[in-house]
């Protein structure tokens, strides 16, 4: 994971696909083990941050944002935490420096997610705190899909590191089993794995547009529309999933762990 291949997305996420991970996000804090009032917790795959209103929420005393995406950092930057542009992989902090680190959805972009953890695990101080989410393996939304599926005849095609993300990394830790024993042989204990589907509270098809959309596979695609040909393919995509909408609750891996 070296590439930054959110450069550009940072808006659309923020307005659109945070609809979705802002919810889960709250949902993946409040699992904290640990109080951290006053304490000091590493943001991992911050993006434009939706961790971190439930994290000053439980007090913290010190946020910092991790990401490799500038773009994504960068984005409404003014009064958001210190950042770092950084891999994953190789956290440029000394050991035991945090007493948490939160992961949303960051551990299904590697293809060593045992490798992300354990170097989560590193920078945690004993008796700290890990805490995770990626999607399960078993996630369905046939909405969703019709939306790709109007994208795709206005012209867009996967990117060919998305086409690889979900074919090598994302099923890595997609189970419970497959999450708790990555978490494990990465030294954390402690465990707790659930796999459920969270009620997001998207009922609209626009929203559900919006989600999908503010996702950075599409955003380079959107930025080659003009805003006439957005418009038009947005309002194909609602409408394609108009009379047949579901409630869209992504299925959801969440890992809570302490360290040693």
């Amino acid at each position: 994971m070296n590439r930054d291949h959110y450069r550009g997305a940072a808006a659309g996420w923020a307005d659109g696909a945070g609809l979705v991970y802002a919810p889960i996000a709250d949902l993946l804090v409040a699992r904290m083990p640990i109080s951290l009032t006053g304490g000091r917790v590493l943001d991992v795959g911050a993006g434009t941050g939706v961790c971190e209103a439930p994290l000053n929420a439980t007090g913290v005393a010190t946020i910092v944002g991790v990401d490799l995406s500038h773009d994504m950092l960068a984005w409404n930057h003014v009064g958001r935490p210190t950042a770092v542009v950084a891999d994953v992989m190789r956290l440029p902090f000394s050991a035991a420096r945090f007493d948490a680190a939160v992961a949303s959805f960051v551990l299904n972009h590697l293809t060593d997610p045992i490798g992300g953890l354990t170097e989560l695990a590193r920078v945690v101080r004993s008796c700290g705190a890990v805490l995770a989410t990626v999607y399960a393996n078993t996630a369905r939304s046939e909405n969703r899909d019709s939306v790709d599926a109007v994208a795709r005849a206005h012209g867009w095609s996967p990117p060919d590191w998305y086409v690889g993300l979900k074919a090598n990394a994302a099923p890595l830790l997609g189970a419970t089993a497959l999450m708790r024993a990555a978490a494990a042989t990465a030294g954390l204990v402690d465990i707790q794995v659930t796999e459920e589907d969270v009620d997001v509270r998207i009922t609209d098809p626009q929203a559900l547009v919006n989600y999908r959309f503010g996702q950075a596979p599409f955003a380079k695609w959107l930025a080659r529309l003009s805003p006439t040909a957005q418009l038009r393919v947005r309002t194909a995509a609602a409408g394609a999933i108009a009379g047949e909408m579901k409630p869209y609750r992504p299925r959801v891996v969440f890992l809570t762990a302490r360290t040693l």
